[in-house]
Order: C-alpha cells, then structure tokens, then sequence
C-alpha cells in the first residue's frame, strides 16, 4: 500500500471505531434525550448566524447520552471554492482539541503517576527537572505548574526562532526532535514574572515543563507515555496525538478528509488540518503537554466519563484521592479559578457560573472545544466545533456554549 494510502487508511479506521452510527446531518436523526432538541435548535441558529461553521454537543448522565446532536460544515461558506463541496460534520470527525491537552493527557498522566504514589502534587519540580531548582524556581510545585501559577510569562513562541534557524544550510529542524529539545530548555529556562503561587498566569511554559516531566518520569516519549498510561486502557482509539516528525520522515500526509479544519493559518500559509494548530506544538513535532492532541466526541467523552468515575472511587485506573487533589483542589492562586489541570466553570469563558454546580470543573481550548463535568449530578457535557474560523473570536459564541449548557442542565 502507498504511503498516503497507508496514512488515509490509518486514519480511517481510527475515526471510524469510535464514531456515532449516526452520520446524517439532521438534527432528528441524531438526537437522543430530551436535550437535544433544544441544543440542536441553538447550534443550527448559531451556524446560520455564522457564529462558528458546525458544532457537535454529546452529554450524558449517570452514563446515560442525553444528548447528541451534530450541526454544520467543516468549513465555513467563505472557504469553499467555485465547484468544490462542503463537508458535513459527523460523530467520526477528527478535531484538533487544543489545550484540552492539559487536560486530557497531562494532567491524566500526572492523576496516573499520583494514584501509584509515584508524585504528590506538592512535589517541588525540581525533584524531576534540575533546571527549575535555581533561584525563585526552586519553590515552584507541580501544583504551580499544574494550576498556571508557577510564574512563567505568557505569550512565549519559539516559533520565530526554530523558522529563523530552518532558513539555514541545515533544512528540516522545524518539527525535529531537536526542535522539541530546543523548546524544553527555551522554557524551563525562562525568568519568571512573579513568584511561584503568587497570581495565576496562562502560559504554554507550564504544560510544556510538565509535558517534559512526564517524560523525565516514566522514561517514555510523552505520546508514548500517554498511549501507555491513558489511551490504551481507555481504549481510546480515535484519541491521540498527530507525530508529525513520523509522518515527515516516511513521507505521509494526514488524511485531512477526516478532520475538522482548525482555521486558515496565516504564518504557515495554508489551511490547517490534520495538523496541530498551536504554532509551538507544531514546530516541536506536533506533541506537547500543552496542544496536539485530536479525537472524536465519544472518546473525549469516554476520558470525561472515566474521571468521573474516579472522582467517586469507581475507576480501576485512578484513586478518587488523586482526582479530588486535581479537580477539588481550592485555588493555588489567589483571585483565580484554576484547578490543577481544570478550571471552575464561570459564566465569562461560556458556561453555567459555579455557584449553580459547586463540585463542576471543565476544560476548554480556544480551538472552540470544551468539556464540562459535574460529579454531584453525575454529568458530563462534550461540545468540539471548528469556532476557530470565527467563533472564538466571536462575541457570540461564549453566549452560545452558555446557553447550550444551561439548556442540557435545565438551569
């Protein structure tokens, strides 16, 4: 079999195993349980008003679906040419899912490493990481990292610098694992803005170190710890990361037709697909603790349903001591929502305020995806979408993901 065909044929059959029977584009079609009628209404207004291209929300309770409903396109109307069609969306979509990375693979790999006792999360980072035992970096805790209080500035590239470096005698370093060696040291390495725990501040740093932790302890590559420790015993088929130093170096290319397209990158000058948007995730090979990941809704919402369980004693994979450390845990920081690897809901980034579900955390990406769950109402709510050609950027999609959540929670 050619390489493309091998690429295409791989990635068929990952979307295809865990994907809904349903793949027509009508919302009666699709819908199951009372919710979905109401959410279907909302997305389909939401894509006519051009908010986002196309959504898909799939909830359940007590393990039961209440809802799944999926609307719209791959792309949005703007990007199709004379001739050309438009794809519609289905349950077998593969979404890049952003920073639910954090959440999905670096923070489960560290709830893992604590339910064997091989970390604690008050563990200062540089038990694993010499590096971070200079100076203020020395009192920095997992639980800095974990939470985006340790202190390492926002809105660090190593972008500019690894094209820079490309442009010479030695082509191919973008994407390379010297590239992904190069970020390492470029961001633990980095001043800090303020003293360990004493604000919260978003930084890729954070998951970036932890990403390089994960490794340092389980002594495997971070995707391949991650297969190991999460995917594999979730079965999560459809859920991993896109290598593209393994697709560079045999001559593959991602079969895009089964992805959402994550936006038209203007740096890179394409659309993106089937590849990593993030522009530090991609230029270290597509793999970090911060961005990279893809999948489908059911088995992100497989992953949710097992933390859950977890939470309440019932995983065989986690103690419900190391999950309530990561989602219960009160803020590191002061005057911040975050958890360790979650966030509280509130109504300004699109969800229902906390003080409706105390016990809720979730996890959100500016890719336009997110997952909620509530362990005292047993609940667990997927909506992945393709807002990043608009609807992030849109005043109108927050509202949307709020009302969509309000309506699934009958609040």
């Amino acid at each position: 079999m050619p390489a493309s065909q091998e690429s295409a044929a791989h990635h068929e059959q990952i979307a295809s195993q865990n994907s809904s029977s349903a793949h027509n584009n009508s919302p009666q079609a699709i819908a199951a349980g009372g919710g979905s009628k109401v959410v279907a209404n909302l997305l389909e207004e939401a894509v006519s008003e051009g908010t986002l291209p196309g959504a898909l929300v799939l909830a359940s309770a007590a393990g039961q679906v209440t809802a799944a409903c999926v609307i719209g396109n791959k792309l949005p109307s703007s990007e199709v040419g004379d001739g050309s069609s438009n794809e519609a969306l289905s349950f077998g979509t593969v979404f890049d899912l952003g920073q639910l990375t954090q959440s999905i693979c670096t923070a489960t790999l560290m709830m893992r490493l604590a339910s064997a006792g091989k970390i604690s999360v008050g563990d200062r980072a540089s038990r694993f990481l010499q590096a971070l035992g200079v100076g203020a970096k020395s009192s920095m805790t997992l639980a800095h990292l974990l939470s985006h209080s340790a202190g390492f500035p926002s809105g660090v590239s190593v972008y500019d610098e690894l094209v820079k470096a490309n442009a010479g005698p030695r082509p191919g370093i973008l994407s390379s694992a010297g590239a992904k060696q190069y970020a390492y040291t470029h961001f633990h390495n980095l001043p800090l803005k303020f003293e360990p725990g004493a604000k919260e501040l978003e930084s890729d740093a954070n998951f970036i170190v932890l990403g390089e932790i994960c490794e340092i302890i389980t002594g495997l590559p971070l995707e391949k710890a991650y297969s190991r420790y999460v995917a594999a015993p979730l079965r999560l088929a459809s859920l991993h990361f896109i290598d593209l130093t393994i697709l560079r170096r045999r001559g593959l290319e991602p079969a895009v037709e089964l992805f959402a397209p994550s936006g038209r990158c203007p740096r890179r000058g394409r659309l993106i697909a089937g590849e990593v948007w993030d522009e530090n995730a991609w230029v270290m090979g597509g793999v970090s603790g911060h961005s990279g990941l893809f999948g489908t809704a059911a088995d992100v919402h497989t992953w949710a349903r097992e933390v859950l369980k977890g939470y309440h004693g019932l995983s065989d994979i986690f103690t419900p001591e190391a999950v309530r450390a990561f989602v219960a845990t009160e803020s590191i920081a002061a005057k911040s929502d975050r958890k360790l690897g979650f966030e509280a809901p509130t109504s300004d980034a699109g969800f229902v305020a906390k003080e409706s579900a105390p016990a809720a955390f979730v996890a959100a990406a500016g890719t336009g995806s997110s997952v909620y769950i509530d362990p005292s109402r047993d609940v667990v709510v997927v909506m992945l979408s393709n807002a990043g050609f608009s609807g992030h950027h849109s005043r109108r999609f927050l509202p949307l993901r709020a009302d969509i959540h309000a309506a699934l929670l009958d609040l």
